[in-house]
C-alpha cells in the first residue's frame, strides 16, 4: 500500500506514540493524545480542522468512498471510533462512542459517551444524542453549548503544556 505522508499545521501538538497513516491533515493548534490510530488509503481522506482535540486511545479510520472530516473546535473524548464520516464544527464526542461510515453530524452537538451513531445517520445542528443505537434527545441548553465551547481551549492548553513538559 502507497501511503500518502500526513500534512500537520506547525501549531499541532501530536503525541509520540500517535499513528498516522495516509492522506491525513491536521489543523492549527489542534491535539492528538496518545495511542491513537489514524489511517486513510487509497484516495481517501482524514482532515482535522482547527483548534480540535482527539483523546488518548482513539481509531480513526477512512472506508472506500468515504473520507473523515471532523470539523473545527472539536472535542472526540477517549477510545471512540471514527469511521468514514463527517463531524460539524464546535461538536463533542463522548468517550467510547463510535460514529459509523457515511454519518453526518452537525454543528454544535452533543454526542453522549457510549453512543453508537449508525451508518448514514444525519443529526442536525445543536442537538444532544445519546444512546445504542444513538437518537436525538434534544436541542442542546446554553449551559452544555458552554461546555463544549470550554473544552476547547482546556486541551490546547493541554497539548502546550505536554509539549513544554517534552512529552509530545
Amino acid at each position: 500500500m502507497n501511503y500518502a505522508r500526513p500534512k500537520i499545521a506547525e501549531s499541532a501538538k501530536i503525541a509520540k506514540e500517535t499513528v498516522l497513516l495516509g492522506n491525513i491533515t491536521i489543523g492549527e493548534e489542534s491535539t492528538v493524545l496518545f495511542f491513537t490510530v489514524m489511517r486513510a488509503e487509497g484516495e481517501e481522506s482524514i482532515v482535522i480542522g482547527k483548534r480540535s482535540n482527539v483523546q488518548e486511545n482513539c481509531t480513526i479510520h477512512v472506508d472506500e468512498g468515504k473520507s473523515v472530516k471532523i470539523g473545527d473546535g472539536v472535542t472526540i473524548g477517549h477510545n471512540a471510533v471514527i469511521h468514514g464520516c463527517e463531524i460539524g464544527d464546535h461538536t463533542l464526542i463522548g468517550m467510547g462512542s463510535i460514529i459509523m461510515d457515511g454519518a453526518k453530524i452537525g454543528k454544535g452537538c452533543l454526542i453522549g459517551a457510549g453512543s453508537l451513531v449508525t451508518q448514514n445517520v444525519e443529526i442536525p445542528d445543536g442537538m444532544l444524542v445519546m444512546g445504542s443505537p444513538a437518537r436525538v434527545k434534544r436541542p442542546l441548553t446554553e449551559e452544555e453549548k458552554k461546555y463544549i465551547n470550554d473544552s476547547v481551549p482546556e486541551y490546547i492548553e493541554v497539548g502546550n503544556m505536554l509539549r513544554e513538559d517534552g512529552v509530545l
